[in-house]
């Protein structure tokens, strides 16, 4: 935010009437109004096709009580009226910009109305300082053809400027309130794993999964025969299993007891259970003597 100051004079005489100055961005902008008008032999020569020129120049210092003031930025602007007499054309151009206008009053509306004029950048000020500024708009003779510039010297008419106006600024930096930043999510708690029964790879039944007052199932394990084979058995011994004996037969496993099958060779002899079971000294597994 700037605060300004300035002068206000009368309306006849050439005056800068109003100044201001605003942050637009990065940019430090200027708008003036001035009260400028043009005497007759200024306005017959522009009738005729003669170029103006005027100029707007703006300094701005920042004083300093041990040392003389302190230029901050020194920023000119010309703008250039012509006429052309034979299409009846006005015309108002600054640099690389240029308007078409349709008359002399409206072609020096523009020079009285200085808007969004770039003078520098804003960070050119320190901020909380006081910073004095000075303004005027002239008729430029230095932009005229050597002839007319000898006229100009002679002629006060010719002479046609306002006067320095003064006016003071300060920059006050606006500090915004901090933007509320909204909490991050916190992560849901890990839930626990369920044991696992290794025997059968599964999930093992908490007490809370069971029926009030039910046992746990329990699992088929493999019990050894005293022959030494292997017999699948259930642990209540309720459950029997089909197994293929050693001779070829088949025999069911309950318990822990293997009985040949009803249809097998050695169903009916006393040791179907053995391996030697069929033979009638029951060693029908070791092979007879050779004879002499």
């Amino acid at each position: 935010m700037l605060l300004l100051g300035g002068r206000v004079g009368a309306a006849d005489a050439p005056m800068v009437q109003a100044v201001s100055l605003a942050e637009r961005g990065r940019d430090l902008v200027l708008n003036a109004d001035v009260s400028l008008n043009l005497n007759n032999q200024l306005e017959d020569a522009a009738e005729r096709g003669l170029p103006l020129f005027f100029t707007v120049e703006v300094e701005i210092n920042r004083p300093r009580w041990y040392w003389f003031d302190e230029t901050v930025l020194t920023a000119t602007q010309t703008w250039r009226i012509a006429h052309n007499p034979l299409t009846h054309q006005w015309r108002v151009s600054s640099g690389s910009l240029a308007l078409p206008v349709s008359s002399l009053s409206e072609a020096l509306s523009v020079v009285r109305h200085v808007r969004n004029w770039r003078i520098a950048d804003k960070d050119a000020f320190k901020p909380g300082s006081n910073h004095e500024g000075r303004m005027r708009v002239r008729f430029d003779v230095s932009q005229l053809s050597k002839a007319f510039q000898v006229n100009a010297l002679n002629s006060s008419d010719w002479s046609l400027a306002t006067p320095w106006t003064e006016f003071s600024t300060q920059v006050v930096r606006e500090t915004l309130p901090p933007v509320p930043v909204a909490p991050a999510p916190t992560a849901p708690a890990p839930v626990p794993d369920r044991p696992t029964d290794k025997a059968t790879e599964k999930p093992a039944e908490r007490p809370a999964d069971r029926p009030n007052g039910a046992n746990p199932p329990t699992s088929p394990s493999m019990n050894q025969t005293p022959g030494g084979l292997g017999a699948p058995s259930l642990s209540n011994g309720s459950s029997s299993l089909g197994l293929t004996l050693p001779d070829g037969t088949r025999g069911t496993a309950s318990g822990s007891t293997v009985l040949p099958n009803a249809g097998s060779p050695n169903a009916g002899s006393p040791n179907a259970g053995s391996p030697n079971a069929g033979s009638p000294n029951g060693n029908a597994g070791t092979p007879p003597p050779e004879a002499p």
